[in-house]
């Protein structure tokens, strides 16, 4: 399978597919530092800077378009100050969605913040699955946490996969029968998503502290900044301004101080802090292989 990858950051999508076996094709993302990354690891592949002046002759034929809109006007690490799709970041769906109703993938793959789901009331939620529903597309939806896909940090995403002319999207993100879930907050172990036979994450030896939290309490605020020594990582800020990873005997031995000089490595805390979580990815991706044998090539 081919993809067409758009919003592509530093290629965590991108990454994911192609370890589930298919292979990137195009991509498009307009910041420079992305534009870098994505240039060294995938040299051969056309790419687009700016999404707004792709057209639909600029795609090669491909079986998939995957990408995560921009989530700023819908992050919840907004608050307050949330303007959705009308926004002028995450606004560029529509960018988007003129493309995939051009083209007409058999696939659409879609990766955002849990606030979309309630971002203007749940409208802007209702226009991304009714847009598609209107393109003939089998829409589901599901948000899914990093933390159990063998990773030691919480990272709680939407993922929409959408299925042209079939309900195959919903075998995508969804099994058959009950899955086992911890009964405990403290009893992180379960690990019931991920591939391979552990069943239970890796003991930490890393301390994640986050913003205002060093120094401090073990909860400061509503977006979880703070510390954790519990195996698992808070979900680092794009604005990657005050974050360190210390080993849990040496809490403060990395970084002495917060905020880490804007050239050395901002960009790529930034980066990071907007990617995708790798594994969860490639989860998906085996699965929209085994659906599209199954409904468009038997």
């Amino acid at each position: 399978m081919k993809v067409a990858s758009f919003f592509s950051g530093i290629g965590g999508i991108d990454l994911g597919l192609e370890r589930a076996g298919m292979e990137v094709a195009f991509q498009c993302e307009i910041l420079s530092f992305g534009q870098k990354v994505l240039k060294r690891h995938w040299p051969d592949v056309p790419l687009a800077p700016d999404i707004t002046k792709v057209k639909a002759g600029d795609i090669p034929d491909v079986d998939i378009f995957a990408g995560g809109f921009p989530c700023q006007d819908l992050s919840l690490a907004n608050q307050g100050k949330r303007k959705g799709l009308e926004g002028a970041r995450s606004g560029l769906f529509y960018a988007y969605a003129n493309l995939v109703r051009q083209k007409r993938p058999r696939w659409v793959f879609i990766e955002n913040v849990p606030g979309l789901l309630n971002s203007a009331d749940g409208a802007d939620f209702k226009v991304v699955v009714s847009t598609l529903d209107e393109f003939g597309y089998g829409v589901s939806w599901r948000i899914l946490d990093a933390k159990f896909f063998g990773t030691p940090q919480r990272r709680r995403r939407t993922y929409i996969v959408a299925s042209l002319g079939t309900i195959g999207a919903a075998e995508v993100l969804f099994e058959r029968g009950t899955n086992p879930v911890a009964d405990k907050p403290r009893n992180r172990a379960r690990n019931f998503l991920a591939s391979g036979d552990d069943e239970s994450l890796p003991g930490a030896n890393l301390f994640s502290i986050q913003h205002a939290g060093i120094g401090r309490r073990t909860s400061a605020g509503p977006q979880g900044k703070g510390y954790r020594n519990d195996g698992e990582t808070y979900t680092l800020d794009s604005r990657g301004n005050s974050d360190a990873v210390c080993k849990t005997d040496a809490p403060f031995g990395v970084r002495a101080a917060a905020g880490p000089p804007r050239g050395l490595d901002g960009d790529r805390y930034r980066a990071i802090g907007n990617a995708v979580c790798v594994p969860v990815i490639e989860w998906i991706g085996h699965r929209i292989m085994e659906a599209d044998r199954k409904y468009y090539r038997t």
